[in-house]
């Protein structure tokens, strides 16, 4: 698949040139690899529908919740963000890393002029949901999926969404490539921050 690939430090960041629709089955390891063959962590950043069938969610909270839906999770417009690192982080350092992509998506959106809340790893405009989120561990890699909505239009109906049009963000790929680019150089700084400070004695 045809994609812009930035080579930021310590990370690519991937804009594919097509837009995909996440089913779940993207945030399996070595997804980037496969697709775009790049072999350093990554963030890949693009456009498409959301469709995830109830034995492709990580979340077990979740699947308990929402296990009588077949497909819980769906929207036909959303910007995704699947993330991997391969410095084999533990499940809390992923979940950390996890907050930090969240806060830079509400910093990015918020600089649009638009007031949301984050409570954990969602985000939330007026009370209506506006992105879904999970991180995740393998054997070889880490991942965590971002799916923020454009619009609200094929949401389920037992989620109250919005989407960025609804609030009236129209420059979608402004937001997708600011959220993207914003982590790759967070972890840039991260990295280079700990081989420049001097370790206790």
């Amino acid at each position: 698949m045809h994609a812009e690939i930035l080579d930021i430090g310590f990370m690519n960041v991937i804009f594919p040139k097509e837009k995909i629709k996440y089913t779940g089955k993207e945030i399996e390891p070595l997804w980037a690899f496969n697709m775009f063959d790049v072999q350093k962590d990554s963030v890949v950043a693009f456009r498409g529908g959301m469709e995830v069938r109830i034995e492709d969610m990580k979340d077990l909270k979740d699947v308990k919740e929402e296990g009588e839906f077949e497909i819980p999770i769906k929207g036909d417009d959303c910007i995704h963000f699947i993330v991997e690192h391969f410095d084999n982080p533990d499940l809390k350092m992923i979940y950390l890393r996890q907050r930090i992509l969240i806060c830079i998506a509400k910093d990015v959106i918020g600089d649009f002029g638009v007031k949301l809340d984050r409570e954990g790893d969602d985000l939330y405009c007026s009370g209506k949901k506006l992105s879904v989120c999970i991180a995740t561990r393998g054997v070889s890699s880490a991942k965590i999926h971002l799916g923020i909505n454009v619009n609200s239009k094929g949401i389920p109906e037992h989620v109250e969404g919005i989407g960025l049009e609804d609030i009236g963000i129209f420059d979608v790929e402004e937001v997708m490539r600011k959220i993207a680019i914003g982590y790759a150089k967070e972890m840039e700084k991260i990295e280079r921050d700990i081989r420049k400070t001097k370790s206790l004695l």
